[in-house]
């Protein structure tokens, strides 16, 4: 953008100074400064098409890696693995917070919660083998949720309100998922 403002302030210039310099000068002459302003323009010209080459390739391949993402057939995999904020990704989060004890209160807990409940919503929309998979990659969830819901001073303090959660697998969660990856990519 600066070169191109550049080349239109000296090109307005030119314009400007060609007009107030009178009939003495020879029109058909090119003055060096407009000579200036026409290889830059051209080298502008030249650097903004090597841009536009290089911008078209990086979209070539966003589009070749959005078409791998998406190439699930399966709504329900659509959504889990590629739409907006995709499940698997906060799936794999979540599991993790899990695992290293980082749900500590309503609102860490509240993420985990949603995230059940989106997970629980598309398995009700998938076929039976999918669904399958998603109620296992969504156990740890479910358990997690449920041990709040009991909402016993082993699991809330009843003071802080400080959640601590009972040691809860997240393997089978996680190999579920991979499963269902390959499941959804066949």
């Amino acid at each position: 953008m600066k070169k191109f403002s550049l080349i239109a302030v000296a090109t307005t210039a030119t314009l400007a100074l060609s007009a107030c310099g009178g009939e003495d000068e020879p029109t058909d002459e090119t003055t060096p400064v407009e000579q200036t302003t026409e290889d830059t323009a051209a080298e502008t010209t030249e650097d903004m098409a090597e841009e536009t080459g290089d911008m078209a390739e990086e979209t070539g391949d966003a589009a070749g890696e959005t078409e791998e993402a998406g190439s699930f057939s399966d709504p329900a995999c659509q959504e889990f693995f590629t739409e907006g904020g995709p499940l698997a990704d906060r799936a794999e989060a979540a599991r993790a917070a899990i695992d290293n004890g980082e749900i500590v209160d309503t609102i860490t807990m509240s993420e985990v919660t949603l995230l059940k409940s989106r997970i629980d919503a598309t398995a009700e929309e998938a076929p039976e083998d999918i669904s399958a998979l998603l109620l296992e990659v969504n156990a740890p969830f479910a358990e997690a949720q449920a041990a709040v819901n009991e909402a016993s001073e082993d699991v809330i303090d009843p003071e802080s309100g400080a959640i601590t959660l009972p040691e809860i697998d997240t393997q089978g969660s996680a190999d579920a998922q991979a499963e269902l990856e390959t499941a959804c990519a066949a």
